[in-house]
């Protein structure tokens, strides 16, 4: 069923217009459509897996996903197990992988003993490899970017407090913003996610990480939205509304304008995705990971050209 926004707020409505408009000007009449890991749309498969290379350990136990993320990825917990599952990537015809995992206490990954086999896997195979960064300094950044790694995708919050209380890391976004200059320094190219409500569901630092973000030169950006999972302490926060996330959607278009935006696979399923979904066309989304059906059929009315991607929604479309 497509949502009736027949009511929107005039005030929501302009700025969401304002934002389409701007999106036409600077990255045409183009939705790319991703379907990342295994997940299916419209007979198209993802062909991008997410690999834990810590199995589902994670010291730094966030408030929203106390490890349960890691639980449904494959498990590579050394160094040859993460080269077989990219060599049987490459031949299940996969076009990259995005090498995940938990962290320690200060947010940081084994990056050290993973390199190698990264680099391997780079000059073995034609697999595009993305990496969730976690906290990295600068040895770290330039090891990753010198073994090949084509993008490093970075959690970004504008708010110490709950980097604290929800992160666990007591430096607050003094820390993100160190990890930021490590990569940009290292020419590596960064992909932000912007993480809406993760403040126990409500918005807080949202638009600070857009001014942070202001600072470095990007090609695209994520934003997804808190999702509740149960047996964690967010189990029952309810995620903001989907015009509070719109409206924020169309904010970053008009803080960042020449950059690509993307809606992530991480935002509530059902009737919310639907609602959310349709908002973001209507904000000039660029990229959509996993779409509801409204969504689509707006995309078409409005005459933008769908491409379908199988990858992870960081990569250009």
């Amino acid at each position: 069923m497509t949502p009736n926004f027949n009511n929107l707020d005039p005030e929501l409505a302009s700025r969401l217009h304002q934002a389409w408009s701007l999106s036409r000007r600077h990255h045409g009449n183009r939705l790319t459509v991703h379907i990342p890991g295994m997940f299916v749309v419209d007979g198209r498969r993802g062909r991008y897996r997410a690999i834990s290379i810590t199995a589902s350990r994670c010291e730094l136990d966030c408030e929203h996903c106390k490890g349960q993320l890691l639980r449904t990825m494959p498990h590579a917990p050394d160094p040859e197990t993460l080269f077989r599952l990219g060599c049987e990537a490459q031949s299940r015809g996969d076009h990259g992988m995005l090498v995940t995992g938990g962290c320690d206490a200060a947010g940081r990954l084994p990056w050290k003993q993973f390199i190698p086999a990264i680099a391997r896997l780079k000059s073995t195979t034609g697999l595009t490899i993305t990496v969730h960064a976690g906290q990295t300094d600068r040895e770290t950044a330039r090891a990753l970017k010198d073994a090949g790694v084509d993008q490093a995708l970075v959690d970004v919050m504008g708010d110490d407090t709950t980097v604290r209380e929800v992160y666990h890391l007591a430096e607050g976004t003094a820390v993100i913003r160190r990890t930021l200059d490590a990569l940009a320094e290292a020419g590596l190219e960064i992909v932000p996610h912007i993480l809406f409500g993760i403040h126990y569901g409500t918005e807080k630092g949202e638009k600070a990480a857009l001014e942070i973000l202001k600072e470095y030169r990007l090609g695209n950006y994520v934003v997804v939205v808190i999702m509740p999972f149960r047996g964690t302490p967010m189990a029952q926060v309810q995620p903001p509304p989907p015009e509070t996330v719109a409206a924020f959607v169309a904010l970053a278009r008009l803080t960042l304008p020449q950059v690509r935006a993307s809606l992530g696979c991480a935002r509530p399923r059902g009737r919310y995705r639907r609602e959310l979904d349709l908002l973001a066309i209507k904000a000039g989304i660029n990229s959509l990971a996993l779409p509801s059906e409204p969504a689509l059929e707006e995309a078409r009315t409005r005459g933008l050209e769908i491409v379908y991607r199988e990858t992870c929604c960081s990569l250009d479309g």
